[in-house]
């Protein structure tokens, strides 16, 4: 029988498992690289977590505050909230259609949110980790406003370059405030007559909580990349955190007026909110989590957030003495044909353009065995996509399935012997999948996949049964590559639930079969059973469609329609 890990892991087998992706900013819809880093890979883990017989909660919802959304709601001459409720609803469905499977997918503009972020800072501000001190702001008289650093324009003071916001320069990449702005004007309105006001804001005393940090950051489980930048970032120290802003839209700070949290302190509290609505609605206690520390936090974000993640994020936890993540794990970004995925620019496929051309496992299945556990970009082109689904998902493991199939219904195949050295192999394969899904490595796991299939098509190469399937070789082959359709259909779920789904219905399994059971697969008795009903009732069909270059044509042709628009 294959030896698998769970003794070596046994000290967390017992706890609840959170698994969280970065919050989607709930004002546009996703483009397909969205996927990449963080909502894919956390789903995948989640689904892998749960066929394994853990207890794992897969949790996210939408980041509903700050000054984007605010901008939109004022270029588009509607409320925030109004915003906040179309982009939701579209997010959360392109998500379902890309087959994210959450426990709960909830948002920050909600009372429950509001509540708990609120509770939060009066817990960090009880411990001393807060004060007050004024800053300057640029006010707009003709918007009758504080300008927060979204809504100012004006020229870079470190290149020159022009029109650039009010605290980051997308040209040479330095960072300043908008009182360092040269001929700053109002985002707004375009006004360049800017009033400067004094008004007290909230900081966050960040900078002494730098050895805690620190600490936490050498013993956590973080992509190594991610962790090197942190740890080099504070290096000098760390600077108090300005955590409010002056303007209507976000959580209100208790006692203070006119002001509320800057969205990257209300949001991934968020993944406390989420968890403890969750909870509540199972009768089971959230405080057990993220209070108590008897649960495994695992958050999955992209690299543009990984200072938020590593530094601000575990700060603000050990200042209101929440439990800390166990784990961070951390993608770069993606690019599209070789050039940077632009809105402006007009240059990115929306994940629903995607769909309405092909199937969402497609997508899974391209990002997953092209995006490693790296801060490394990965780039979507068309030319691998067609590669990776006709000539490895079709042409390796839908052919070998299909084939394998076919001839046990053609030969009326009900029994037969496992080839042992054949076994011994898939049984080291499929112990391997199942490390390199436990420890992130999802590309590798894919690639185990491809390479159990492989051994199936070379076996079936050599022994050639279809020649005469009346003989035991035959039988014997036949059963022996029937367990690795058992075992693939197992090993494919958390990346291709759909298509386990289906083959499980090809096979006559009344439900998809748990990885809990992968030591089954090599059990006679067991294989004969399944194998009964499907030469009884089953009949095999095509579980992968090729993707035909006229349809890329006309997604390609598309693309580049709009990009010259």
């Amino acid at each position: 029988m294959v030896v698998l890990f769970e003794n070596r892991r046994s000290l967390i087998k017992e706890k609840m498992f959170i698994v969280t992706a970065a919050l989607p900013y709930c004002n546009a819809k996703l483009h397909v690289g969205h996927l990449r880093s963080t909502y894919l890979p956390a789903d995948i883990y989640a689904r892998f977590l749960k066929s394994k017989g853990y207890t794992a909660f897969y949790v996210c919802g939408s980041d509903c505050h700050g000054t984007p959304i605010l901008v939109r709601a004022i270029q588009e001459q509607k409320k925030p909230e109004e915003i906040v409720e179309y982009y939701h609803n579209i997010i959360k469905q392109q998500l379902e259609d890309s087959l994210i499977h959450f426990d709960i997918y909830s948002k920050t503009f909600n009372p429950n949110h509001y509540k708990m972020t609120q509770e939060f800072y009066e817990r960090i501000r009880k411990n001393g980790y807060t004060y007050k001190e004024k800053v300057q702001s640029l006010y707009c008289p003709n918007c009758k406003m504080v300008l927060p650093d979204r809504l100012v324009r004006g020229t870079c003071p470190y290149c020159g370059a022009e029109n650039q916001y009010g605290d980051y320069c997308e040209v040479c990449g330095r960072t300043y405030t908008p009182l360092q702005l040269r001929n700053p004007r109002c985002g707004i309105c375009g006004n360049t007559d800017l009033e400067i006001k004094e008004l007290n804001h909230v900081f966050f005393r960040l900078s002494e909580l730098l050895n805690p940090v620190k600490k936490w950051l050498e013993s956590a489980k973080v992509t190594e990349g991610a962790k090197k930048y942190a740890l080099n970032w504070i290096k000098e120290g760390l600077r108090d955190w300005d955590i409010s802003r002056s303007i209507n839209w976000g959580v209100p700070i208790p006692g203070e007026k006119n002001l509320v949290f800057y969205v990257w302190f209300d949001a991934p509290i968020g993944y406390i909110t989420f968890t403890k609505e969750l909870f509540e609605s199972l009768g089971k206690d959230w405080r057990k989590i993220w209070i108590e520390g008897e649960g495994y936090i695992v958050h999955f974000i992209g690299k543009d957030i990984i200072y938020h993640h590593l530094i601000f994020w575990p700060g603000m936890l050990i200042a209101a003495e929440f439990a800390l993540p166990n784990e961070i794990r951390v993608r770069g970004f993606a690019t599209l044909e070789g050039k940077k995925m632009s809105k402006s620019r007009r240059w990115y496929i929306l994940l629903d353009e995607f769909f309405s051309f092909f199937d969402p496992e497609y997508l899974r299945w391209y990002w997953t065995t092209t995006t490693s556990e790296s801060l490394s970009d990965g780039d979507f082109s068309f030319r691998t996509l067609e590669e990776k689904v006709n000539n490895v998902l079709i042409a390796t493991i839908g052919n070998f399935i299909h084939r394998i199939l076919s001839l046990i219904k053609r030969g009326n195949i009900r029994n037969g012997t496992l080839i042992a050295n054949a076994i011994s192999k898939a049984q080291a394969i499929i112990n391997d999948t199942l490390q390199l899904y436990h420890t992130n490595q999802f590309d590798k796991a894919a690639e185990k996949i491809i390479t159990l299939a492989g051994f199936g098509n070379e076996l079936l190469g050599k022994t050639e049964p279809w020649r005469n399937l009346s003989t035991k070789t035959a039988h014997d082959v036949l059963f022996t590559c029937f367990a690795f359709i058992l075992a693939l259909n197992m090993l494919i779920d958390p990346i291709l639930p759909r298509s386990a789904r289906r083959l499980s219905e090809i096979l006559q399994l009344e439900q998809k079969p748990h990885l809990s059971d992968i030591d089954k697969v090599f059990d006679s008795s067991y294989i004969k059973v399944i194998l009964e009903q499907f030469v009884e009732q089953g009949k095999p069909f095509i579980l992968f469609r090729k993707i035909s270059r006229q349809r890329i044509q006309e997604l390609l042709t598309l693309l580049k329609r709009r990009a010259k628009a």
